[in-house]
């Protein structure tokens, strides 16, 4: 019953936004709000060419849940902590675009987990461990998006390298 509720708006939504189109053109329609087309290759990571500079190798990452690509490039010591989220650490990190680009570097403060900085160097940051640095590459939906800022393009990806300078807790 549940099912049918939820058909028979989506339906007269898809009809009512062909414009009165024939039933074929409404049946696109719909499908296309379904099944949105395919994003551009330039914005997933595991299709790009990066810059020797940047010493990215898709082949080599782990991968999250979510899409972030990320290796360890120096294991730092377990015995100053290992970051967890809800933990507070700071960190230093460079931003390249794929071409080399550099486009970002800082440091930060921030609690892992309350969307303090980037959503993808948010969901890369747990398992590292203070003195540690980690290669992430960033799909453009958890950097910069759709907007872009600043010299970062419109549905970019990017390239940090993020250390993790000390874990406070």
């Amino acid at each position: 019953m549940r099912f049918r509720v939820l058909v028979l708006p989506a339906l007269l939504v898809g009809l009512a936004a062909c414009g009165g189109s024939s039933p074929k053109g409404a049946l696109q329609s719909i499908r296309s709000a379904f099944n949105p087309p395919p994003p551009p290759p330039d914005t997933i990571p595991e299709m790009l060419d990066y810059s020797p500079d940047l010493q990215v190798s898709v082949a080599d990452m782990a991968k999250t849940p979510d899409g972030v690509l990320w290796q360890d490039v120096v294991i730092g010591d377990t015995l100053g902590g290992v970051a967890h989220p809800g933990n507070s650490v700071e960190i230093g990190f460079d931003g390249w675009l794929p071409s080399g680009a550099k486009v970002d570097s800082g440091f930060a403060a921030l609690r892992i987990g309350t969307g303090s900085i980037l959503a993808g160097i948010d969901a890369a940051l747990p398992g590292m461990t203070a003195g540690g640095r980690r290669k992430i590459v960033l799909p453009p939906g958890l950097a910069f998006g759709a907007e872009g800022v600043g010299e970062i393009p419109p549905n970019a990806v990017l390239v940090y390298d993020v250390e993790v300078r000390r874990i406070i807790r």
